[in-house]
């Protein structure tokens, strides 16, 4: 008989308080709920990229691009533009000043035979005329 009432105390004394388990558990989910910082999926981000394609097709320009060819003829260099070909740097600022579609960006074309310094001084003619942006690209033969 004494083991009946050893298992009683056993039992009773085993008992937990599931309120303030309930508590805790909702003062969690609260916590995380609060914290928790809900960002976009990556695929309904629209890109720089894609914002500046449209823009750029929208605003079609009629205008040349300004394309500045960097040559060796002989033992010089010269820096062609269009129609103007001329081995002054002073000429190629000028020529340069006069293209009104600045934003565009210009572009130095450079052959394989010509010295670093030349096409430098090609992309810093273009950058002191007012092209924010200038690129470089090798002349395709």
């Amino acid at each position: 008989m004494r083991l009946n009432s050893r298992n009683r105390q056993r039992r009773s004394s085993l008992e937990l308080s599931m309120t303030s388990m309930i508590d805790v558990v909702f003062l969690l989910l609260i916590f995380f709920l609060v914290t928790t910082t809900f960002v976009r999926p990556e695929r309904q981000i629209v890109s720089s990229i894609q914002s500046n394609q449209r823009r750029a097709a929208s605003k079609p320009s009629a205008l040349e691009p300004a394309i500045v060819d960097v040559q060796k003829l002989g033992a010089d260099v010269v820096y062609k533009i269009g129609a103007v070909t001329t081995d002054d740097l002073r000429e190629v600022k000028k020529v340069l000043q006069a293209f009104e579609n600045k934003a565009d960006g210009a572009y130095v074309r450079v052959a394989d035979d010509v010295p670093f310094e030349s096409a430098a001084k090609a992309i810093g003619a273009c950058r002191a005329s007012g092209f924010p942006a200038v690129a470089w690209l090798p002349k395709a033969d």
